[in-house]
Formats: structure tokens, C-alpha cells, sequence
């Protein structure tokens, strides 16, 4: 549970990172000239941590074969577009700029999901090699005593 924690927290941090630059972007595209206060430091996080929502709910103690990994990971990605998507224009009405607005948050959504699992895989790589690395240098020394 504790590894699932820190799982939990370091994509928490590489998705609130990935957000910062997405709303940038975004923001650039569609609202250039628009300023924020520091209320708007805030939205990253929030949206950080709505996206670790749904790994709280996925987590399965059983290994998973690569077709249901990947299965996982869409209905993942899926879960985590609605619920950003819900919190940000839940209740609005939707108008056509806004419909424009929406799909493109989507894919950004989309994109940084996509970027926060790569990222993760990479660390978790980087990770596993240094373990393998260590377990050889392991097996060597015990070899030579």
C-alpha cells in the first residue's frame, strides 16, 4: 500500500506539472490577453489531484495480462477526462465557443495523461535498472567470497 501511495503521489506531481503547461497553451491559444490572481496557482493542484481520483478506484492486487492493463488505462484516461471535465463546465451552458473550449481541455486532458503514464514508465524503468544493476553487483560479491 505504501508503494501505491507513493505511486499515487508522483504521478500527482508530474500531472500537476504536465497541467501547468497544458493550461499555458491553452490558454495562450484561446485566451491570450486574459490575466489571472493567485487564485489561479491553485487550479494545477486541484486539477492534480482530481486526476488521482480514479487510481485510488483501479488499483488491483492481481497481476493484470497486457490486454487488461491497457483496457485499465483507457477507462483510466476516460475517467479522469470526465471528471476535470465535469468539474470545470458542469453546470454551464454550453456554447459553441465554449463546446470548442471543452474538446480542446479534452485532448489536452488526453495528452497530459498520455505524457504523466510515459514519464512514470520511464522512471519505473530507470528504477528497475538500478535494481537490476545492484542485484548483479549483489550476485557478483557473493560469488567471490
Amino acid at each position: 500500500m505504501k508503494d501505491r501511495i507513493q505511486d499515487i503521489l508522483k504521478s500527482f506531481f508530474v500531472s500537476t506539472v504536465l497541467i501547468n503547461v497544458a493550461m499555458f497553451v491553452c490558454g495562450s491559444i484561446f485566451r491570450p490577453d486574459q490575466r489571472f490572481g493567485y487564485e489561479a496557482f491553485l487550479y494545477p493542484l486541484i486539477y492534480g489531484f482530481l486526476a488521482t481520483i480514479p487510481a485510488f478506484f483501479m488499483y488491483s492486487k492481481k497481476e493484470l495480462t497486457v490486454k487488461q492493463t491497457i483496457i485499465r488505462e483507457m477507462i483510466h484516461c476516460i475517467l479522469v477526462v470526465a471528471i476535470i471535465e465535469l468539474f470545470m463546465f458542469g453546470g454551464k451552458k454550453m456554447t459553441g465557443e465554449l463546446v470548442v473550449i471543452a474538446i480542446s481541455v479534452a485532448v489536452s486532458i488526453a495528452i497530459v495523461y498520455i505524457g504523466v503514464e510515459f514519464i512514470m514508465y520511464r522512471l519505473d524503468l530507470k528504477n528497475a535498472r538500478n535494481l537490476t544493476d545492484k542485484l548483479k553487483s549483489f550476485q557478483e560479491s557473493i560469488k567471490d567470497v
